[in-house]
């Protein structure tokens, strides 16, 4: 099976809102398209679905031109950006799925009833039949008409924006259902917003500029700072970890603010970095794997100094950490656990207190989180030695800073 869309043209009143757009599909892939509002994502859909005709170019599927809106009700499964609210039973909003097996007057028969039966098992709702769509969460509406469209049995699912306005938690379900569909021998093209969830679930992106396709290749060939940047207008990181890659906002410092780095990992430094923001300072952190507690604040307050999840503190990320130590004004070695994974943090705390910048947070005894053994402890013997000062507790190191910083 393979879908190709080539050169395809469309107008809306007078202005072209796709430009030459050709590519792709085949069984097996989830295709992103990225691209802010009004770059004609939706429009993509719309057109390979059939609802709107392009001026030029042709849609085809496995080399032949879909022609009737039938023979693409039964190639294509569309689910549009919003669906209307119904207080139709579920299994009931299900069956509009098979509404292209359905000819005349025919009402579901047996055989509708089990796909529609097994999509939505497939989506987890094997006990909603009877419920009515409009009492269910917005996430499990969603789990509905993802079940609707499989009832469709389609070759290639086009969703638009089938994430928008979940939680994190539903997204990541959404997105886990669509690529299961997928990996069982169907196609996807999803029109999405979030860049890192696209990056983590697509097999290509298609990054879309104004009716065109600027980028295309996958996620880590096409999702760079510079891409972003041309596509969207925004200053972003990217970060990388394997082959995938993530991306977070790139905040621009605030002259004049004294900086506090903070040396943290698993929880241990939130609190540290909410008090040092609304305290006013400037504050970046590391080495923090990607996706830790921790790294999830530092991202929305500061500068991190990352490396990638479960792995284990690299020479780069090391040098960077130590770089970060010699430019702040103070470091703060939290109360965190110590492994093999992030015992370069205790060389980094370790430099900071040869500095004469570094406060510790001492509030465990260190025995009780060292799973790195005698040389760790030695380590941290010696930057509790040196350090500028101690504290027992997270509430008392704003006033650890000023005695830091005043002296």
């Amino acid at each position: 099976m393979k879908l190709k869309v080539e050169n395809i043209i469309v107008k809306i009143g007078s202005r072209d809102v796709l430009k030459n757009v050709t590519f792709e599909v085949k069984e097996g892939e989830l295709i992103a398209l990225l691209g802010p509002n009004g770059s004609g994502k939706s429009t993509m859909l719309r057109t390979i679905f059939g609802v709107l005709r392009p001026v030029k170019g042709v849609v085809m599927l496995d080399g032949r031109e879909i022609e009737s809106v039938e023979a693409a009700a039964k190639s294509f499964g569309y689910l549009p950006q919003d669906t209307p609210l119904t207080n139709l039973r579920v299994l009931d909003v299900v069956l509009l799925g098979r509404t292209p097996y359905m000819s005349g007057l025919r009402r579901p028969d047996r055989e509708d009833y089990r796909v529609a039966r097994k999509a939505l098992k497939e989506v987890g709702l094997k006990d909603f039949e009877t419920r009515s769509l409009s009492e269910l969460s917005g996430g499990e509406r969603q789990k509905v008409m993802l079940a609707r469209v499989f009832a469709q049995q389609p070759k290639i699912m086009l969703l638009d924006e089938p994430t928008a306005h979940l939680d994190i938690s539903a997204q990541i379900e959404i997105m886990e259902i669509i690529r299961r569909k997928v990996d069982e021998g169907k196609a996807a093209i999803v029109a999405i917003h979030d860049i890192n969830l696209a990056s983590s679930f697509a097999t290509q992106i298609l990054m879309i500029k104004d009716g065109k396709i600027a980028y295309a290749g996958k996620a880590e060939e096409v999702i760079t700072e510079e891409n972003i940047k041309d596509v969207f207008g925004a200053d972003v990181s990217v970060r990388r970890y394997g082959r995938g890659v993530y991306v977070v906002p790139k905040l621009k410092p605030t002259g004049g603010k004294k900086r506090v780095h903070v040396i943290c990992g698993g929880g241990s430094g939130q609190k540290i970095l909410y008090t040092l923001a609304e305290a006013g300072f400037r504050v970046s952190a590391g080495v923090l794997n990607a996706l830790d507690s921790d790294w999830e604040v530092a991202t929305e307050l500061g500068e991190v100094v990352d490396e990638a999840p479960f792995s284990q503190i690299g020479n780069s990320a090391h040098e960077k950490n130590l770089e970060m130590v010699e430019e702040s004004d103070a470091v703060i070695l939290a109360n965190l656990s110590v492994g093999w994974g992030n015992f370069r943090n205790l060389l980094a705390a370790k430099r900071a207190a040869e500095l004469g910048k570094l406060i510790v947070i001492d509030e465990t005894p260190f025995s009780q989180r060292n799973f790195a053994g005698e040389e760790a402890e030695e380590i941290y013997r010696e930057a509790l030695k040196r350090a500028a000062v101690v504290t027992k507790t997270e509430e008392e190191v704003i006033n650890a800073i000023r005695k830091l910083l005043g002296r």
